[in-house]
């Protein structure tokens, strides 16, 4: 998504109508125009779609290099410590990037805009004072209790923890303010094609240099020069009405408003490393670098999805903040529509011929095919529930969802324990799948009772009818 419609939003405001800014165009959410909306939304989707892509396809090109590199041993020590890094970061944003991008619409629509400036100044100063000491608190268990291969990885990958949860809330506010694809740039752009060089470098130039350790090298050099690329567009792009106006804090609110967040973004997240930890712990790092590679392909099924969820968080909010039910429910429909239709082809792909996929990380990944199977059915069912998880954040429903993802990370844990043993990797696969069944058949049932909306892909489903045409 491009350039929100700023000059519009700063004059008079009616109650009938506001701008949401979908692909640099004000759009008019007053009856009539939702289809209009949403088509825009999706267009803008499409625009990440294909960046998401191409960052994609430049990680897994790196992916490849590093298997065939440094193979299935040293690869897993990189993958295991780049989860754990993924893992601590959850505290460490502390929820406050998914709140930043509901707070900074609502701001937007009321015009508060002391407080937009107030929120995005404070939301930093929380999380880089968090970040840093659980970074800190990282380092001391390597030094003390890792072992010599382990340690040097595992406290470089800490300090990506900063980096990642200080990006995160800078491509938030971009988020908020319309400038999604421009947001991304760094992180899906600059950031691959950086440790791509590098690793190339490292391996063709290098004599041999590449290992786990400087392979998350690269990973924290690319991530901190596209840190401070990122830093320069948000300046740019914030208007100057929030630019000028004074910060107002309020703290507190925010922080009780926030924490529900912080723990279902961090379970959330949770529930994407968990497996690769438990199959890591319980089957060796070897393993854990098989399943993370399948589980990074059944990841392709949902990309869609997960671009469109970019534009639509904070329009969600808009809708949300106007009442206006039946466009909330056309827009997450369609959007589920897409991301099915896009899916199942891939899906298909994934699950018949895992093999095609596989043998591009080399031979000792194969065995990784009936993962990668069950992955790709379980990424099926979470493309055709559509954004219902974002619906309820975005709506103030954060607690109940919580609950809900809550439950998919705990049976993700129990299954994972209880099936990683006696069947590695698959039984991480079934852990893993079984857990987005679960968390998305809750997420949907709470969206259609709390908001009396439908957000699947199915529109006989449909709760907010009669619905306006136009």
């Amino acid at each position: 998504m491009a350039a929100i419609g700023w000059r519009s939003i700063i004059g008079p405001r009616t109650t009938e109508t506001t701008d949401l800014a979908l692909g640099g165009v004000g759009v008019d959410l007053a009856a009539g125009t939702a289809r209009a909306a949403t088509g825009r939304m999706l267009l803008s989707a499409s625009a990440t779609v294909i960046l998401q892509g191409v960052s994609m396809a430049m990680s897994f090109a790196t992916a490849i290099l590093l298997a065939r590199f440094l193979g299935g041993e040293d690869y897993g020590r990189y993958v295991f410590a780049l989860a754990w890094a993924g893992v601590l970061t959850i505290p460490a944003i502390l929820g406050l990037d998914r709140f930043l991008v509901r707070g900074m619409a609502v701001y937007e629509v009321q015009q508060q805009w002391q407080l937009m400036g107030g929120l995005l100044r404070r939301t930093n100063q929380l999380v880089l004072l968090t970040s840093i000491a659980i970074a800190g608190a990282g380092w001391g268990v390597a030094i003390l209790w890792l072992s010599p291969s382990l340690r040097w990885p595992f406290c470089l990958a800490m300090l990506l923890v900063p980096i990642t949860a200080l990006t995160l809330l800078r491509q938030g506010a971009m988020q908020a303010i319309g400038r999604v694809v421009t947001g991304q740039l760094p992180e899906y752009l600059i950031r691959p094609t950086l440790i791509l060089a590098s690793i190339g470098a490292l391996e063709l130039v290098g004599g041999g240099a590449l290992t786990s350790t400087t392979a998350l090298g690269a990973n924290v050099m690319g991530g901190a020069v596209a840190f401070v690329v990122g830093i320069v567009l948000l300046r740019r792009a914030l208007p100057a009405v929030v630019r000028s106006a004074r910060p107002a804090y309020a703290t507190r609110q925010w922080m009780r408003a926030s924490l529900p967040m912080m723990l279902i973004g961090g379970v959330w997240l949770a529930n994407s490393y968990v497996a690769t930890l438990v199959v890591g712990a319980l089957d060796g790092t070897r393993a854990a670098g098989i399943f993370n590679v399948s589980q990074r392909g059944a990841e392709l099924i949902v990309v869609l999805l997960a671009a469109a969820n970019m534009p639509l968080a904070p329009a969600i909010a808009r809708m949300h903040a106007l009442g206006d039910r039946q466009s909330l429910e056309h827009a997450t429909e369609r959007v589920a529509r897409a991301a099915l239709l896009v899916s199942v082809p891939v899906a298909a792909v994934l699950a018949l011929l895992p093999s095609l996929y596989l043998g591009l990380f080399g031979a000792d990944f194969q065995t990784g095919a009936t993962a990668l199977t069950i992955l790709a059915l379980g990424q099926l069912v979470n493309a055709a529930a559509g954004p219902s998880g974002n619906v309820l954040i975005m709506t103030g429903h954060e607690r109940i969802a919580m609950r809900g993802v809550a439950g998919g990370l705990l049976a993700n844990l129990v299954l994972g324990i209880a099936l990683v043993p006696p069947l590695g990797i698959t039984g991480g696969a079934i852990a893993f799948a079984s857990s987005l069944v679960l968390w998305n058949i809750v997420l949907v049932v709470l969206a259609r009772r709390r908001l009396g909306v439908n957000v699947t892909a199915f529109p006989w489903l449909a709760v907010a009818s009669p619905r306006q045409t136009g």
